[in-house]
């Protein structure tokens, strides 16, 4: 999968989607002045959008527009990563296939202990909402505020 930004993003904006390409596995692509149709010819697509200089919403395309998450994220730290998958810890409200994840199935689970995965999506509900902690390792990465889900 290929991730990029919006035409001119923030430097928030471009370190949280360099750090989410990285731990995604995905590749990041510097938009520049390219449009939507031609990356969408590269084949599966995320955009990561801003509100007001923050990054703010992630869509995922195949062709269309398939998943739409709008979110706050906290502090983001850059860490050296290798290229093992990621395993969802939890029940997102999405299904982490579509991010080229692991979910936590019975399988999934099985797999992720038999490869020693260090790369971790915790989901956690708490009273302000819904929120994906991405960690490596002990590392937390980034947390993630979902504010609301869609398509």
């Amino acid at each position: 999968m290929i991730l990029t930004t919006s035409r001119k993003p923030s430097k928030k904006t471009r370190r949280l989607a360099k750090v989410l390409a990285r731990f995604m596995n995905w590749r990041y692509v510097n938009r520049g002045k390219m449009n939507l149709e031609e990356l969408l010819s590269m084949g599966r697509l995320a955009v990561i959008e801003e509100i007001k200089g923050n990054p703010a919403i992630l869509k995922l395309y195949d062709g269309r527009e398939i998943l739409r998450i709008r979110f706050n994220v906290s502090n983001i730290n850059k860490v050296k990563m290798d290229r093992s998958p990621v395993v969802f810890v939890g029940k997102p409200p999405f299904d982490p296939l579509l991010l080229e994840a692991i979910p936590q199935t019975r399988a999934g689970m099985k797999f992720s202990r038999k490869i020693d995965a260090k790369k971790r999506v915790f989901v956690r509900r708490k009273d302000s909402g819904l929120f994906l902690i991405f960690t490596y390792g002990n590392v937390e990465l980034f947390k993630m505020r979902m504010l609301e889900t869609g398509v």
